[in-house]
């Protein structure tokens, strides 16, 4: 029974030591995960300590890193108390950074100055990663459009392959130069922001937003009156050219037995198709034109 008691002593002197020693620190990194590229190489990896221990001597803090295998010395950062930070310059063909923070401070317990050491390793589970990109985009030439419409993007280090996606879809991506991008808006419904994303083969790099508005899609003749077995055509036109795959329409009638019609697709780089539209049996009713950005068209619809 002593021993058991002994030991719980034991224990729970364990635990206070660990609570005075700072079992509350809190690394906080501050440094990007993806930094682009200077002309300097030299690069500043920041974190902030958070500390509730009230016991902590004020202005003992001191910091290093380690970074790919080197240790440095940290200095307080000018933007906080117990922020530090450190300039690092990367060795030429060295694009990636492993590194961890080491936080000494002391403390009193007991009326008694102790020293604690405190590793961002035990918190982040190992260590950090930054990596060099020569590439990030600057902004969007415009934040919104119909569909079809061509927005650039202005940034620096773009490649070939590099491609543009807006909410879930694929866009038309062209690249004119290591500083400019144009993509065309995908057929994406009207009325809402979607996130930008520049897809890159070192990974996906988020632009912003950009909002889809109502297009205008023309259709001609604006009503059809045919007798049965006649033949006419409708002329179906967007603003701009169809990506690439072609723009789907969708077409349909309250009227089935009363018209037949091909589907209607604009071809890859045009804005307009003519479909041909027969009459069926006689009757009346509506086509009802839709397309994802663009106001739902209803076409009146006679067949004698």
């Amino acid at each position: 029974m002593m021993k058991n008691a002994k030991l719980s002593v034991h224990f729970l002197s364990l635990a206070l030591v660990f609570l005075l020693t700072g079992c509350q620190t809190v690394f906080r990194d501050l440094t990007r995960e993806r930094i682009p590229e200077n002309p300097s190489g030299i690069y500043t990896f920041e974190f902030a300590a958070q500390l509730s221990n009230t016991n902590v001597v004020s202005g003992s803090e001191r910091a290093k890193i380690v970074i790919n295998g080197e240790t440095f010395d940290m200095e307080p950062s000018p933007r906080g108390d117990r922020i530090f930070q450190f300039d690092y310059r990367m060795p030429p063909g060295v694009t990636e950074a492993r590194y961890y923070y080491i936080l000494t401070y002391d403390y009193v317990s007991n009326n008694v100055r102790r020293s604690a050491e405190r590793f961002s390793t035990h918190e982040a589970g190992g260590v950090y990663r930054a990596r060099l990109v020569n590439r990030y985009t600057i902004q969007l030439v415009a934040d919104r459009g119909p569909v079809g419409s061509t927005i650039g993007l202005v940034g620096s280090g773009f490649r070939a392959g590099d491609t543009v996606v807006v909410g879930d879809r694929g866009a038309d991506t062209t690249v004119r130069s290591a500083n400019s991008i144009e993509f065309t808006v995908p057929g994406l419904d009207a009325g809402r922001s979607y996130a930008v994303v520049l897809r890159t083969s070192d990974g996906d790099i988020d632009v912003g937003n950009f909002r889809v508005d109502e297009g205008t899609l023309s259709v001609t003749p604006s009503s059809l009156r045919l007798r049965s077995g006649e033949v006419a055509q409708m002329i179906f036109q967007i603003p701009n050219p169809a990506p690439s795959g072609g723009y789907y329409i969708d077409v349909t009638t309250d009227a089935p037995a009363s018209v037949i019609m091909d589907e209607v697709v604009i071809p890859a780089g045009f804005n307009s198709v003519v479909v041909d539209v027969e009459g069926g049996e006689p009757g009346s009713g509506s086509l009802f034109v839709e397309a994802p950005g663009f106001a739902t068209r209803d076409i009146s619809l006679r067949v004698d």
